[in-house]
């Protein structure tokens, strides 16, 4: 929907159990409304928690950047918010409003200030006024003006304000309760079929005030005081206690909350909802009565999370007076993953609730590190707050670095730093390797702009830059320092100058070396050769689509190295300066290795020369991997694909190299493969497909036989569980025949007998061979397991294991079920992906689109939506004549599409073009290293010095 136009899509719910003509219903149920051109359209994007998130996004801003921002001349200091929520009519009230009041507290300290600029949304005013606090006195005014591009409201004095005395500004509103899951918005559950209806609130970045006007950016803090007017048979809930619950008369409940500390308009939450709670201590769970048996974990872990946190920033939550409780709440339909609302926690269902019979492992932890992420917040978010969204990562970055080293301190076992490295900091250096990345503190105006920001350089790169802290200053400083940044800076907005004062006092160089990470874009490419008396490193700046560019941004480079085992263990860096630095070690020439970045503490890439990886590779093919650490064997198999990606290393070389995966069994190198090798297998030539099966065949031989296709033992490893599902799943998507043969067994198992389930740490593997391989039947009887499952992270599986569905007619079904409300708008992204993950459903998609473009569009909401679809199509399609279908489709519908959806599928045709180029480009080298491995006669790195030395004359020549 737009943000501002009115005119909406429209799709009537459909609830499908039954398959047959399932595409005919949905067609005739079908009401499509005109798409209109607005300034802002929903679109799906990146998220704190989740990459499917709902986000208003806007070609261009239409005004001047400044106008978004509210200026510095009134500041709030208290709201009053009264809210009655109506989910059915009643009289002349409409089902999905709410009626509002809002009176807020303010005051200039300047002369001749005469007008008040305010923050309101998608809400219709029927009265305001001015009064003065002391003797309420009316204040002359004039007509209000509202702009709505920047949602800023204008109200004007004929004399201006009075320095320093208090005013209010009186509100009487109506509001909407919206689907798109932004402000104050309505969600559902169903309850024997019937839906149960409820609203809860979602207001960062920008939304609070579609609930209320407001100064809506995070610098206006101050104390609310909420009421909500409810019928008997909702519960309600808020940032803070209940302190009264009177009857109003007529039929409703007037409930008051405690006031709260003075804090951000986007962290004010609440919620008005049948639901009961789970409580022990200071904190309760808050979900639907049919997900009560679901939260014991996410109590018990809070819980642990809560006192743990609090003891590490010796902050403990509760020291905050109005913060006596915390609740965590499941909302059926949540756009991000969570959010951190001060008090009232608000969770998708997948995020919290959990049961050991029905969730697999992964989903366990990623409940507790989302849990984690949150309570971590309740101090770097909440207590302190950035200033303005141009710094978010001084809210996300803290709150993803506690996402893992919080949880760990709760669960000890779960190797949580290892996978730190791997998702985090190598995952965020595909995105900072791009022409188009940005730097941590960036300019920020426009509601785009805002939402822009909340990306894997504010979460990854903030928390990456944390830990290279925590091991600079030691962890016991890290800790000290941050315990005096929270309590000097407790109950304000900060910016990173308040962050890196604190900081200084424990190693006075750290702004000096750490400031420029964090206003610079991007990261380097460090370069070893051997000299006589050691080593000399290079750095430049890497882009990994151009080889050769001329930014010569440097960065102070945190330097660590290693020559044999025992040096992994020093990962306190030092810093030096310079293009190109020298570093003379004793013995160098007679080190069985050199490797740089000791537990890739630092975020750089490396590269060597060839006589240096020649020594790499003899370590990694040696027993025990030469005692070279399982972090640097992680950050050596994501260098060099993305070194030979960046067209710094040959295909052939690094794929030599990376032979030594045959023997590794260690998690984090095989997170690390799996990731390149998904990159990889795209840009495979579709001839050479074959040879890549192979050879995928031969990698995940040993392996395979490591983990077997086996349930989770008792004590086992939890990394180890998570390398099997790595392993099971690329192992049978590439046909290997004991994994197919077992997952199908285990299927059929499972549906002739369904009251016995398969193994939660099984499922994906098992429903997703079992649909490849299975019949109509089979894919009809999953599908009515997901529509009767009361667990999201079943449903969650469940459509993952339909996505491995290739036949035409079943790709269809389920594309069908993902424009239906049976499939949450939360999840709908990640269903499409399940299914253009299987290349075998590309060309059936792409009709599937072509043919139905209406229907994509109305159910997801705009026409940008089709493209996005039709972009991650082509992102994976290796076929011209299936591109040429799609070229033509968008011209042909030009007009329906609409400029924007057919400008940005054209780009997504540009990008076929250039993944083309790259494939043909490095065809070659590419399938002879597979020709040969199928052969049996695989080089090995040493015997391809010559290919390397050839390669570093070259990359250095280009410098």
């Amino acid at each position: 929907m737009c943000c501002i136009c009115s005119t909406q899509i429209f799709v009537p719910f459909v609830i499908v159990r039954n398959l047959q003509n399932f595409r005919m219903r949905l067609v005739d149920r079908l009401v499509l409304v005109a798409i209109v051109a607005c300034g802002c359209i929903v679109v799906s994007q990146s998220s704190p928690l989740d990459p499917d998130r709902y986000l208003l996004v806007e070609a261009e801003p239409r005004a001047a950047l400044e106008d978004y921002r509210l200026n510095e001349e009134v500041w709030p200091s208290h709201y009053d918010i009264e809210i009655t929520p109506y989910f059915v009519a009643e009289g002349t009230k409409k089902a999905f409003t709410f009626d509002g009041r809002a009176s807020i507290t303010v005051k200039t300290t300047l002369t001749g200030i005469s007008t008040i600029k305010l923050h309101m949304a998608r809400m219709e005013i029927t009265s305001w006024s001015i009064t003065r606090v002391q003797g309420g006195a009316d204040v002359p005014r004039n007509p209000e003006a509202y702009d709505p591009e920047t949602e800023i409201l204008t109200l004007s004095m004929p004399t201006p304000l009075t320095p320093n005395e208090e005013y209010q500004l009186n509100f009487v509103y109506i509001g909407n309760m919206d689907e798109d899951m932004h402000g104050f918005y309505r969600s559902y559950y169903l309850v024997n079929g019937e839906k149960v209806w409820m609203g809860s609130t979602q207001f960062q970045q920008t939304h609070s005030r579609r609930a209320f006007p407001s100064f809506d950016e995070p610098r206006y803090k101050a104390t609310w005081s909420i009421k909500i007017i409810h019928t008997p048979q909702y519960n309600v809930f808020s940032n803070t206690p209940i302190i009264s619950a009177i009857s109003n008369g007529a039929g409703r409940t007037i409930t008051t909350f405690a006031k709260t500390p003075v804090m951000s308009s986007y962290l004010v939450a609440f919620i008005v909802a049948p639901y009961e709670t789970t409580s022990r201590d200071e904190m309760g769970i808050l979900a639907r009565p049919q997900a009560q048996n679901q939260t014991a974990y996410s109590l018990d872990v809070g819980l642990q999370l809560l006192r743990a946190l609090g003891d590490f920033v010796s902050y403990p939550y509760t020291s905050v007076p109005e913060m006596s409780r915390m609740y965590m709440a499941a909302i059926p339909d949540f756009s991000a993953g969570a959010m951190e609302n001060w008090g009232l926690l608000t969770y998708r269902e997948t995020n919290i609730l959990y049961r050991s019979d029905d969730s697999t492992s992964m989903q366990q932890q990623r409940i507790a590190a989302v849990i984690s992420h949150e309570i971590a917040h309740q101090w770097f978010g909440d207590l302190l707050t950035c200033e303005w969204w141009d710094v978010t990562w001084l809210n996300e970055g803290f709150a993803r670095y506690f996402q893992y080293f919080g949880t760990q301190l709760v669960e000890k076992n779960w190797d949580l730093e290892h996978q730190f490295v791997v998702e985090q900091l190598q995952g965020v250096m595909q995105m900072d390797s791009l022409r188009n990345t940005r730097p941590m503190t960036h300019p920020v105006y426009t509601q785009a702009q805002a939402s822009g920001v909340f990306d894997n350089i504010s979460y990854n790169k903030g928390a990456v830059m944390l830990r290279l802290l925590e091991h600079l200053l030691t962890p016991e400083r890290f800790r000290t320092a941050l315990r005096e940044y929270v309590r000097e800076n407790a109950y304000r907005t900060v910016r990173p100058d308040n962050f890196f004062t604190v900081l200084n006092r424990f190693e006075a160089t750290v702004k000096m070396h750490l400031e420029p990470w964090t206003v610079q874009g991007g990261y380097p490419l460090v370069t070893v050769t051997s000299t006589d008396k050691g080593f000399t490193l290079t750095q430049r700046r890497f882009l990994v689509d151009e080889l050769t560019h001329n930014d010569d941004t440097l960065w102070s480079l945190p330097i660590t190295y290693a020559t044999k085992e025992a040096d992994f263990a020093n990962t306190q860096p030092t810093f030096h300066e310079g293009a190109t630095i020298t570093l003379e070690v004793a013995g160098a020439a007679d080190a069985p290795y050199f490797i740089l970045n000791n537990q890739q503490i630092g975020y750089y890439r490396v590269n060597y020369d060839a006589g240096l990886w020649g020594k790499i590779s003899k370590a990694l093919h040696s027993e025990r991997f030469g005692g070279i650490h399982v972090l640097n064997r992680a950050q050596l198999v994501d260098d060099l694909f993305n070194l030979a990606r960046g067209d710094v290393v040959p295909y052939g070389t690094a794929l030599d190299i990376l032979e030594y995966l045959k023997e590794e069994t260690e998690y984090a190198p095989w997170l690390a493969a799996v990731n390149g090798l998904t990159t990889l297998a795209r840009r495979v030539h579709e001839e050479d497909e074959q040879l890549f099966k192979h050879h995928i065949l031969d990698i995940f031989s040993k392996v395979y036989g490591v983990v077997k296709f086996q349930p989770t033992a008792t004590n086992e490893r939890r990394v180890h569980t998570y390398l099997r599902q790595n392993v099971l799943q690329w192992a049978c998507n590439y046909g290997h025949e004991e994994c197919s043969e077992a997952a199908v067994k285990e299927f059929e198992r499972f549906f002739q007998n369904p009251t016995i389930k398969v193994n939660p740490d099984l499922r994906q593997v098992v429903y997703c061979e079992g649909i490849r391989k299975g019949t109509r039947e089979h894919f009809e009887f999953l599908w009515n397991q997901y529509l009767t499952s009361n667990m999201a992270t079943e449903q969650i599986l469940i459509l993952q294991g339909l996505g491995c569905a290739s036949s035409k007619e079943l790709v269809n079904i389920m594309l069908d079920a993902i424009t239906t409300e049976n499939v949450r708008p939360q999840d709908k992204s990640n269903a499409y992906t399940y299914v253009i993950n299987n290349a075998y459903t590309l060309p059936h998609v792409s009709a599937y689109l072509q043919q139905n473009h209406a229907i994509w569009a109305a159910a997801h909401g705009s026409y940008l939506n089709v493209a996005s679809a039709f972009n991650n199509l082509l992102a994976r399609l290796k076929n011209d004549a299936e591109k040429d279908k799609i070229s033509a489709f968008i011209e042909t519908n030009k007009a329906v599409l609409g400029t924007a959806a057919y400008d940005s599928i054209k780009r997504g045709l540009g990008d076929y073009e250039t993944n083309k180029q790259f494939t043909t480009k490095n065809r070659d080298e590419i399938r002879d290293f597979l020709k040969k491995k199928a052969d049996g006669g695989a080089a090995t790195v040493l015997t391809n010095v010559s290919l390397i030395v050839g390669l570093v004359v070259l990359a250095l020549s280009r410098q």
